[in-house]
Protein backbone atom coordinates (compact mmCIF):
# COMPACT_ATOMS: atom_id res chain seq x y z
CA UNK A 1 0.00 0.00 0.00
CA UNK A 2 3.08 2.53 0.81
CA UNK A 3 4.74 1.89 -2.19
CA UNK A 4 1.31 2.62 -4.48
CA UNK A 5 0.82 5.59 -2.48
CA UNK A 6 4.24 6.86 -3.40
CA UNK A 7 4.08 5.79 -6.67
CA UNK A 8 0.95 7.79 -6.74
CA UNK A 9 2.44 11.23 -5.55
CA UNK A 10 5.52 10.75 -7.91
CA UNK A 11 3.29 10.89 -10.50
CA UNK A 12 1.29 13.78 -8.99
CA UNK A 13 4.34 15.59 -8.83
CA UNK A 14 5.21 14.77 -12.07
CA UNK A 15 2.15 15.76 -13.58
CA UNK A 16 1.71 18.74 -11.75
CA UNK A 17 5.56 20.24 -12.35
CA UNK A 18 5.51 22.59 -15.09
CA UNK A 19 7.39 22.32 -18.28
CA UNK A 20 11.34 24.32 -18.32
CA UNK A 21 10.19 27.68 -19.55
CA UNK A 22 11.57 28.78 -22.90
CA UNK A 23 11.15 32.11 -25.03
CA UNK A 24 9.60 31.84 -28.47
CA UNK A 25 10.04 35.16 -30.48
CA UNK A 26 10.24 36.22 -34.58
CA UNK A 27 13.44 37.60 -36.30
CA UNK A 28 13.44 39.25 -39.06
CA UNK A 29 16.82 39.13 -40.85
CA UNK A 30 17.59 42.20 -43.34
CA UNK A 31 20.64 41.67 -45.10
CA UNK A 32 22.33 44.31 -47.12
CA UNK A 33 26.05 44.76 -48.69
CA UNK A 34 27.89 47.96 -50.46
CA UNK A 35 30.73 47.16 -53.37
CA UNK A 36 33.83 48.25 -52.28
CA UNK A 37 34.79 49.77 -55.12
CA UNK A 38 33.32 51.35 -58.20
CA UNK A 39 34.52 48.22 -60.41
CA UNK A 40 33.11 45.48 -57.54
CA UNK A 41 29.75 43.74 -57.54
CA UNK A 42 28.09 43.30 -53.78
CA UNK A 43 25.40 40.39 -53.48
CA UNK A 44 21.55 41.63 -53.74
CA UNK A 45 19.86 42.69 -50.62
CA UNK A 46 17.81 39.80 -48.85
CA UNK A 47 15.45 39.48 -45.87
CA UNK A 48 15.30 36.06 -44.26
CA UNK A 49 12.20 35.48 -41.36
CA UNK A 50 13.08 32.95 -38.63
CA UNK A 51 10.04 31.64 -36.05
CA UNK A 52 13.00 30.88 -32.94
CA UNK A 53 12.42 28.94 -29.71
CA UNK A 54 14.88 29.44 -27.33
CA UNK A 55 14.42 26.58 -24.77
CA UNK A 56 16.35 25.51 -21.62
CA UNK A 57 19.01 23.04 -23.69
CA UNK A 58 18.30 24.10 -27.03
CA UNK A 59 17.49 26.29 -29.80
CA UNK A 60 15.10 25.81 -32.76
CA UNK A 61 14.79 27.96 -35.68
CA UNK A 62 12.36 27.52 -38.50
CA UNK A 63 12.80 29.42 -41.44
CA UNK A 64 11.74 28.59 -45.28
CA UNK A 65 14.98 26.59 -45.62
CA UNK A 66 13.66 24.38 -42.76
CA UNK A 67 14.29 23.54 -39.72
CA UNK A 68 17.78 23.86 -37.34
CA UNK A 69 17.82 22.76 -34.26
CA UNK A 70 20.97 22.90 -31.57
CA UNK A 71 21.38 20.47 -28.88
CA UNK A 72 23.74 22.20 -26.52
CA UNK A 73 23.54 18.91 -24.17
CA UNK A 74 24.32 16.16 -27.06
CA UNK A 75 25.72 18.88 -28.66
CA UNK A 76 24.83 17.70 -31.94
CA UNK A 77 22.48 19.57 -34.45
CA UNK A 78 19.26 18.64 -36.57
CA UNK A 79 18.54 19.66 -39.91
CA UNK A 80 15.31 18.79 -41.01
CA UNK A 81 13.00 18.98 -44.13
CA UNK A 82 9.57 19.49 -42.20
CA UNK A 83 7.91 18.76 -45.58
CA UNK A 84 10.22 15.37 -46.58
CA UNK A 85 9.77 14.24 -42.76
CA UNK A 86 13.99 13.82 -43.08
CA UNK A 87 16.55 15.12 -40.99
CA UNK A 88 20.44 14.80 -40.96
CA UNK A 89 22.30 14.79 -37.80
CA UNK A 90 25.44 17.05 -37.24
CA UNK A 91 28.16 17.91 -34.45
CA UNK A 92 27.78 20.61 -32.84
CA UNK A 93 31.54 21.23 -33.19
CA UNK A 94 31.91 21.53 -36.51
CA UNK A 95 30.65 25.23 -36.45
CA UNK A 96 32.98 26.71 -34.45
CA UNK A 97 35.93 24.60 -35.61
CA UNK A 98 35.20 25.73 -39.31
CA UNK A 99 35.44 29.27 -37.53
CA UNK A 100 39.05 28.43 -35.51
CA UNK A 101 40.51 27.53 -38.97
CA UNK A 102 38.77 30.54 -41.11
CA UNK A 103 40.53 33.12 -38.82
CA UNK A 104 43.78 31.33 -39.01
CA UNK A 105 43.26 31.72 -42.72
CA UNK A 106 42.06 34.80 -42.40
CA UNK A 107 45.41 35.68 -40.50
CA UNK A 108 48.03 34.42 -42.80
CA UNK A 109 45.80 36.50 -45.92
CA UNK A 110 46.58 39.15 -43.44
CA UNK A 111 49.78 39.29 -43.01
CA UNK A 112 50.23 38.35 -46.71
CA UNK A 113 48.56 41.37 -47.80
CA UNK A 114 50.11 43.66 -45.05
CA UNK A 115 53.63 42.26 -47.07
CA UNK A 116 52.60 43.11 -49.99
CA UNK A 117 51.01 46.18 -49.69
CA UNK A 118 48.28 45.35 -51.78
CA UNK A 119 45.14 46.35 -50.36
CA UNK A 120 44.74 49.59 -48.90
CA UNK A 121 41.23 47.82 -46.55
CA UNK A 122 43.69 46.45 -44.28
CA UNK A 123 41.95 43.60 -42.42
CA UNK A 124 41.03 44.57 -38.86
CA UNK A 125 41.12 42.48 -35.95
CA UNK A 126 37.88 43.45 -34.23
CA UNK A 127 36.44 42.89 -37.68
CA UNK A 128 37.30 39.45 -37.83
CA UNK A 129 36.19 38.42 -34.21
CA UNK A 130 33.02 40.22 -35.24
CA UNK A 131 32.38 38.12 -38.13
CA UNK A 132 33.49 34.80 -36.71
CA UNK A 133 32.02 35.19 -33.39
CA UNK A 134 35.96 34.05 -31.70
CA UNK A 135 38.39 35.68 -30.42
CA UNK A 136 41.83 36.25 -32.45
CA UNK A 137 43.66 38.41 -29.49
CA UNK A 138 41.70 38.33 -26.53
CA UNK A 139 39.23 41.25 -25.05
CA UNK A 140 39.70 44.10 -26.41
CA UNK A 141 38.58 47.94 -24.89
CA UNK A 142 34.60 48.21 -26.35
CA UNK A 143 33.93 52.18 -27.45
CA UNK A 144 29.94 52.46 -26.31
CA UNK A 145 27.85 55.20 -27.12
CA UNK A 146 24.13 56.27 -27.07
CA UNK A 147 22.42 58.11 -29.79
CA UNK A 148 19.17 58.24 -30.62
CA UNK A 149 17.25 55.15 -28.40
CA UNK A 150 20.41 53.03 -30.09
CA UNK A 151 23.64 51.72 -28.10
CA UNK A 152 26.53 52.04 -30.84
CA UNK A 153 29.29 49.50 -30.04
CA UNK A 154 33.49 49.77 -31.70
CA UNK A 155 36.75 48.70 -31.13
CA UNK A 156 39.55 50.49 -32.26
CA UNK A 157 37.56 52.68 -34.00
CA UNK A 158 35.93 49.72 -36.16
CA UNK A 159 31.97 49.84 -35.92
CA UNK A 160 30.90 46.73 -35.17
CA UNK A 161 27.28 46.43 -33.44
CA UNK A 162 24.18 48.46 -32.22
CA UNK A 163 21.17 48.14 -30.57
CA UNK A 164 17.73 49.61 -29.18
CA UNK A 165 17.64 51.02 -25.92
CA UNK A 166 14.07 49.25 -25.92
CA UNK A 167 13.38 45.29 -25.91
CA UNK A 168 11.70 42.72 -23.51
CA UNK A 169 13.08 41.52 -20.76
CA UNK A 170 13.94 38.00 -20.19
CA UNK A 171 15.63 35.77 -17.78
CA UNK A 172 19.38 35.55 -17.35
CA UNK A 173 19.29 31.84 -18.82
CA UNK A 174 17.50 33.77 -21.98
CA UNK A 175 19.10 36.37 -22.22
CA UNK A 176 22.18 33.62 -22.28
CA UNK A 177 20.38 31.53 -24.73
CA UNK A 178 19.74 34.53 -27.23
CA UNK A 179 23.29 35.52 -27.42
CA UNK A 180 23.81 31.92 -28.15
CA UNK A 181 21.27 32.43 -31.42
CA UNK A 182 23.24 35.41 -32.43
CA UNK A 183 25.99 33.28 -32.19
CA UNK A 184 25.20 30.19 -34.50
CA UNK A 185 22.85 31.75 -36.79
CA UNK A 186 24.29 35.29 -37.48
CA UNK A 187 27.53 36.71 -36.01
CA UNK A 188 28.34 38.94 -33.26
CA UNK A 189 31.87 40.02 -31.21
CA UNK A 190 32.35 37.88 -28.43
CA UNK A 191 32.20 40.67 -25.86
CA UNK A 192 28.95 42.17 -27.50
CA UNK A 193 27.39 38.76 -27.39
CA UNK A 194 28.88 38.83 -23.85
CA UNK A 195 26.89 41.87 -22.97
CA UNK A 196 23.86 40.93 -24.46
CA UNK A 197 24.34 37.30 -22.51
CA UNK A 198 24.13 39.54 -19.02
CA UNK A 199 21.98 41.94 -19.90
CA UNK A 200 18.54 40.51 -19.69
CA UNK A 201 16.90 42.08 -22.05
CA UNK A 202 16.09 41.12 -25.87
CA UNK A 203 16.05 44.48 -27.96
CA UNK A 204 13.73 45.42 -30.47
CA UNK A 205 16.70 45.98 -32.94
CA UNK A 206 19.98 44.71 -33.07
CA UNK A 207 22.36 45.69 -36.10
CA UNK A 208 25.66 43.75 -36.95
CA UNK A 209 28.44 45.42 -38.95
CA UNK A 210 30.68 43.23 -41.20
CA UNK A 211 33.75 44.56 -42.92
CA UNK A 212 36.02 42.58 -44.34
CA UNK A 213 38.21 42.61 -48.00
CA UNK A 214 34.95 42.21 -49.56
CA UNK A 215 31.42 43.58 -50.07
CA UNK A 216 30.70 45.46 -46.29
CA UNK A 217 27.70 43.73 -45.04
CA UNK A 218 24.98 45.14 -42.74
CA UNK A 219 22.74 42.68 -41.19
CA UNK A 220 19.50 44.61 -39.88
CA UNK A 221 17.63 42.34 -36.75
CA UNK A 222 14.34 42.97 -35.95
CA UNK A 223 12.53 40.92 -32.76
CA UNK A 224 8.92 40.98 -32.09
CA UNK A 225 6.24 38.74 -30.91
CA UNK A 226 8.52 37.78 -27.71
CA UNK A 227 6.62 35.76 -25.31
CA UNK A 228 7.21 33.48 -22.65
CA UNK A 229 6.07 29.51 -23.32
CA UNK A 230 7.01 26.04 -21.97
CA UNK A 231 10.22 24.27 -23.08
CA UNK A 232 8.75 20.43 -24.34
CA UNK A 233 12.01 18.36 -25.79
CA UNK A 234 11.84 18.56 -29.96
CA UNK A 235 10.79 15.77 -31.32
CA UNK A 236 12.43 13.76 -33.91
CA UNK A 237 10.16 10.90 -33.72
CA UNK A 238 7.96 12.36 -36.96
CA UNK A 239 11.02 11.98 -39.15
CA UNK A 240 13.18 9.96 -40.76
CA UNK A 241 16.90 9.90 -41.13
CA UNK A 242 17.65 11.14 -44.83
CA UNK A 243 19.52 8.01 -46.16
CA UNK A 244 21.46 9.59 -49.83
CA UNK A 245 21.93 6.53 -52.41
CA UNK A 246 26.00 6.98 -52.42
CA UNK A 247 28.75 8.74 -52.24
CA UNK A 248 30.02 10.18 -49.10
CA UNK A 249 26.64 11.39 -47.88
CA UNK A 250 25.58 7.82 -48.94
CA UNK A 251 28.09 6.05 -46.46
CA UNK A 252 27.84 8.77 -43.30
CA UNK A 253 23.82 8.35 -43.81
CA UNK A 254 23.91 4.61 -43.77
CA UNK A 255 26.65 4.22 -40.24
CA UNK A 256 24.38 7.42 -38.71
CA UNK A 257 21.24 5.27 -38.85
CA UNK A 258 22.63 2.20 -37.34
CA UNK A 259 21.70 1.47 -33.80
CA UNK A 260 24.48 -0.20 -31.86
CA UNK A 261 23.22 -3.54 -32.51
CA UNK A 262 22.95 -3.24 -36.25
CA UNK A 263 26.43 -1.41 -35.88
CA UNK A 264 27.92 -4.46 -34.36
CA UNK A 265 26.52 -6.67 -37.02
CA UNK A 266 27.61 -4.25 -39.35
CA UNK A 267 31.49 -5.01 -37.88
CA UNK A 268 31.00 -8.32 -37.77
CA UNK A 269 30.22 -8.48 -41.56
CA UNK A 270 33.77 -6.95 -42.46
CA UNK A 271 36.03 -8.92 -40.21
CA UNK A 272 40.01 -9.36 -39.98
CA UNK A 273 41.04 -12.16 -41.96
CA UNK A 274 42.02 -14.67 -39.51
CA UNK A 275 41.55 -17.27 -41.56
CA UNK A 276 44.34 -19.13 -43.89
CA UNK A 277 44.24 -16.77 -46.06
CA UNK A 278 44.85 -14.15 -43.73
CA UNK A 279 47.98 -16.29 -42.65
CA UNK A 280 49.42 -17.08 -45.67
CA UNK A 281 52.82 -15.39 -45.85
CA UNK A 282 54.31 -17.25 -49.08
CA UNK A 283 55.99 -14.92 -51.75
CA UNK A 284 52.81 -14.75 -54.19
CA UNK A 285 50.35 -14.13 -51.03
CA UNK A 286 52.66 -12.34 -48.99
CA UNK A 287 51.55 -8.35 -49.90
CA UNK A 288 47.69 -9.38 -49.89
CA UNK A 289 48.34 -10.82 -46.73
CA UNK A 290 50.26 -7.89 -45.06
CA UNK A 291 47.19 -5.58 -46.58
CA UNK A 292 44.80 -7.69 -44.82
CA UNK A 293 46.25 -6.87 -41.99
CA UNK A 294 47.34 -3.21 -42.52
CA UNK A 295 43.41 -2.82 -43.13
CA UNK A 296 42.31 -4.77 -39.51
CA UNK A 297 44.50 -2.48 -37.83
CA UNK A 298 42.47 0.59 -39.48
CA UNK A 299 39.25 -1.12 -39.21
CA UNK A 300 39.46 -1.65 -35.36
CA UNK A 301 42.64 -0.57 -33.79
CA UNK A 302 44.44 -3.79 -32.74
CA UNK A 303 47.91 -3.40 -32.65
CA UNK A 304 50.01 -5.18 -35.91
CA UNK A 305 51.31 -8.50 -34.45
CA UNK A 306 54.18 -10.50 -36.17
CA UNK A 307 55.26 -13.92 -35.71
CA UNK A 308 59.24 -13.95 -35.96
CA UNK A 309 58.82 -16.12 -39.31
CA UNK A 310 56.27 -14.03 -40.64
CA UNK A 311 58.68 -10.46 -40.17
CA UNK A 312 61.42 -12.69 -41.94
CA UNK A 313 58.95 -13.25 -44.90
CA UNK A 314 58.10 -9.27 -44.74
CA UNK A 315 61.47 -8.38 -44.80
CA UNK A 316 62.39 -10.71 -47.87
CA UNK A 317 59.69 -9.14 -49.77
CA UNK A 318 61.18 -6.82 -52.33
CA UNK A 319 57.21 -5.47 -53.03
CA UNK A 320 56.41 -5.47 -49.32
CA UNK A 321 59.49 -2.99 -49.03
CA UNK A 322 58.47 -0.76 -52.14
CA UNK A 323 55.12 -0.46 -50.15
CA UNK A 324 56.86 0.54 -47.20
CA UNK A 325 58.45 3.27 -48.65
CA UNK A 326 55.92 4.76 -50.47
CA UNK A 327 53.59 5.12 -47.47
CA UNK A 328 55.51 7.94 -45.99
CA UNK A 329 58.02 9.52 -48.76
CA UNK A 330 60.47 12.24 -47.42
CA UNK A 331 60.85 14.32 -49.88
CA UNK A 332 57.44 15.98 -52.14
CA UNK A 333 59.52 15.40 -55.51
CA UNK A 334 58.86 11.21 -54.09
CA UNK A 335 55.04 11.47 -54.05
CA UNK A 336 54.52 10.50 -58.06
CA UNK A 337 56.61 7.84 -57.79
CA UNK A 338 54.93 6.61 -54.08
CA UNK A 339 51.95 7.26 -56.00
CA UNK A 340 52.90 5.17 -59.40
CA UNK A 341 54.43 2.42 -56.59
CA UNK A 342 50.83 2.26 -54.97
CA UNK A 343 49.28 1.79 -58.12
CA UNK A 344 50.91 -0.97 -59.43
CA UNK A 345 51.41 -3.09 -56.51
CA UNK A 346 47.23 -3.43 -57.21
CA UNK A 347 47.67 -6.07 -59.56
CA UNK A 348 49.97 -7.95 -56.82
CA UNK A 349 46.85 -8.01 -54.44
CA UNK A 350 43.59 -7.53 -56.47
CA UNK A 351 41.44 -8.25 -53.70
CA UNK A 352 42.84 -5.84 -51.33
CA UNK A 353 43.53 -3.13 -53.85
CA UNK A 354 41.31 -0.43 -51.88
CA UNK A 355 43.80 -0.70 -49.38
CA UNK A 356 46.31 0.68 -51.35
CA UNK A 357 43.57 3.24 -52.36
CA UNK A 358 43.56 4.51 -48.97
CA UNK A 359 47.39 5.01 -49.03
CA UNK A 360 47.54 6.43 -52.30
CA UNK A 361 44.56 9.06 -51.11
CA UNK A 362 46.73 10.25 -48.53
CA UNK A 363 49.78 10.74 -50.41
CA UNK A 364 47.86 12.86 -53.09
CA UNK A 365 46.35 14.84 -49.87
CA UNK A 366 49.81 15.92 -49.24
CA UNK A 367 50.34 16.69 -52.16
CA UNK A 368 47.34 19.14 -52.70
CA UNK A 369 44.97 16.86 -54.92
CA UNK A 370 42.19 17.05 -52.17
CA UNK A 371 39.67 16.27 -54.99
CA UNK A 372 41.36 12.86 -56.29
CA UNK A 373 41.91 12.15 -52.50
CA UNK A 374 38.35 12.24 -51.48
CA UNK A 375 37.68 10.33 -54.51
CA UNK A 376 39.98 7.62 -53.70
CA UNK A 377 38.87 7.26 -50.17
CA UNK A 378 35.21 6.86 -51.05
CA UNK A 379 36.05 4.30 -53.40
CA UNK A 380 38.14 2.29 -50.60
CA UNK A 381 34.99 2.80 -48.25
CA UNK A 382 32.45 1.67 -50.33
CA UNK A 383 35.07 -1.70 -51.30
CA UNK A 384 34.89 -1.63 -47.10
CA UNK A 385 32.63 0.74 -45.99
CA UNK A 386 33.83 -0.21 -41.82
CA UNK A 387 37.53 0.58 -42.23
CA UNK A 388 36.95 3.41 -39.38
CA UNK A 389 41.18 4.46 -39.98
CA UNK A 390 39.99 6.13 -43.87
CA UNK A 391 36.47 7.98 -42.46
CA UNK A 392 39.18 9.87 -40.24
CA UNK A 393 41.46 10.57 -43.49
CA UNK A 394 38.20 11.51 -45.43
CA UNK A 395 37.05 13.99 -42.66
CA UNK A 396 40.88 15.38 -42.76
CA UNK A 397 40.53 15.94 -46.50
CA UNK A 398 37.09 17.47 -46.34
CA UNK A 399 38.34 20.03 -43.25
CA UNK A 400 41.21 21.23 -45.71
CA UNK A 401 38.52 21.95 -48.25
CA UNK A 402 36.69 24.00 -45.34
CA UNK A 403 33.80 21.41 -45.04
CA UNK A 404 33.04 20.92 -41.97
CA UNK A 405 30.22 19.34 -41.43
CA UNK A 406 31.03 16.37 -43.89
CA UNK A 407 34.02 16.47 -42.03
CA UNK A 408 32.77 15.47 -38.41
CA UNK A 409 30.13 13.36 -39.75
CA UNK A 410 33.26 10.92 -41.15
CA UNK A 411 34.77 11.33 -38.01
CA UNK A 412 31.81 10.78 -36.00
CA UNK A 413 31.27 7.56 -38.08
CA UNK A 414 34.53 6.53 -37.70
CA UNK A 415 34.68 6.88 -34.06
CA UNK A 416 31.17 4.54 -33.69
CA UNK A 417 32.92 1.52 -35.72
CA UNK A 418 36.02 1.94 -33.59
CA UNK A 419 35.98 4.04 -30.80
CA UNK A 420 39.49 2.97 -29.56
CA UNK A 421 41.47 3.60 -32.60
CA UNK A 422 44.08 5.81 -31.82
CA UNK A 423 43.87 7.73 -34.98
CA UNK A 424 40.83 9.75 -33.92
CA UNK A 425 42.95 11.02 -31.37
CA UNK A 426 43.91 14.63 -32.32
CA UNK A 427 40.05 14.71 -32.82
CA UNK A 428 39.20 14.56 -29.65
CA UNK A 429 42.13 16.57 -28.39
CA UNK A 430 40.71 19.26 -31.00
CA UNK A 431 37.15 18.82 -29.90
CA UNK A 432 38.36 19.20 -26.09
CA UNK A 433 40.60 22.44 -26.85
CA UNK A 434 37.33 23.98 -29.01
CA UNK A 435 34.87 23.36 -25.46
CA UNK A 436 37.92 24.61 -23.56
CA UNK A 437 38.89 27.46 -25.27
CA UNK A 438 35.23 28.36 -26.72
CA UNK A 439 33.23 27.38 -24.16
CA UNK A 440 30.12 30.09 -24.79
CA UNK A 441 29.71 27.90 -28.31
CA UNK A 442 28.63 24.79 -26.06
Amino acid sequence: MRLHLAIFFLLLAAAAAPAPAAVTLHVSAAQHYEAPGPDANAPADRTVEMDVTLGDTYIQIDSDHGRMIYDFQSRRRYAVDPAAKIYVEYSLYDLVGFRVMEMKNRETLQQALAAAKVSDRPMVTADLENQLSIFKDGPSQVEEKTAGGMHEFSIGGARLASWSEGGTKVSAADAARFAQFLRYAEAGHPQLLERLAQGGMIPERLALYLNGLGPVGTVTLRFSAVLPAQSPAYDLKPYRREAASGGIDGLLDRIAAMTPEQLAAFRAQHPCETSDSGDDFSAARVVETMLGRLECALSTGTPLSLTPEQKEAVGASAPLGLLFASLNPSKQDEYANSIKTLQALREQAPRKAYVLKVFEANNRARMGQVKEAQQLFVEALEANPALAGAYKDLGDVLLMQYDSPRAWRCWDAGRRLAPSLSNFEPVNKFERDLAAQHPRYF
